[in-house]
């Protein structure tokens, strides 16, 4: 190790290294803390600290009392595109699985009401659903609707196909527009994630219309950590 880098930055280059390289490929149990710390002469502290900043990046996940794994890749969402996120996940090699957390009408708050040009706390079709890859939260999702749009939104089973791939079907919308903003959780997030309240995560809220008129408000929260996002643009 060089000198004149930080000893827990020498481990994390070392891991990073066998990891891209290919010797250590996706879900390999990779040496314990104890293991590797008298092999690289540097104590479990410097060790842990490593890991732990490389499970932040993405590239190792910890499952308690088992050991220390790599990660799969990341799912990656489009920038500028919408795609299913069941798909999305299925396409990194995991499977996508969700848990409905609100299913019906509710008052739209204030961002949805806007969005969707409404009196603040109108009725409206209202879904909040979390979204996992092998079981590990990768986003909360949250859509409102104009009332009226996609008829029998409520009454599918979301278990079983997203709120997407209703849409796309029972919906006809011809155009969107999102922006994304980086956050902090609050504990009430963290613990849904699964994810200390520093870790940071991103939010997508995206509006799509049909024919000029604004029919779905959505709010997406992801970790950081857990996703990409990627787009590509003619000049």
């Amino acid at each position: 190790m060089s000198d004149a880098q930080p000893r827990y930055a020498a481990v994390k280059d070392y891991v990073r290294r066998r990891i891209l390289n290919g010797e250590w490929p996706p879900d390999t149990k990779i040496p314990s803390e104890n293991a590797l710390g008298p092999e690289l002469g540097v104590s479990r502290i410097t060790v842990n600290r490593a890991f732990a900043e490389l499970a932040q990046e993405g590239l190792l996940r910890k499952v308690q009392g088992v050991g220390t794994f790599v990660a799969r890749a990341r799912p990656r969402f489009g920038l500028m595109t919408i795609h299913d996120i069941a798909d999305e996940i299925a396409a990194r090699g995991m499977a996508w699985t969700c848990r409905v957390l609100r299913l019906g009408v509710t008052p739209a708050p204030p961002e949805a009401a806007a969005a969707l040009l409404l009196p603040p706390g109108a009725p409206v079709p209202h879904s909040a659903i979390l979204h996992l890859g092998d079981g590990a939260p990768i986003q909360q999702e949250e859509r409102w609707l104009r009332p009226g749009y996609a008829p029998g939104y409520l009454d599918r089973d979301y278990t079983t196909e997203t709120t997407f791939a209703h849409l796309v079907r029972a919906g006809n919308a011809t155009a969107m527009e999102q922006s994304i903003t980086a956050i902090l959780p609050d504990a009430a997030l963290a613990k849904l994630l699964a994810v200390p309240r520093n870790q940071p995560c991103l939010v997508i809220q995206r509006t799509t219309f049909t024919d000029g008129q604004a029919m779905t408000f959505s709010r997406l929260v992801q970790p950081a950590n857990r996703f990409e996002i990627a787009g590509r643009a003619t000049l």
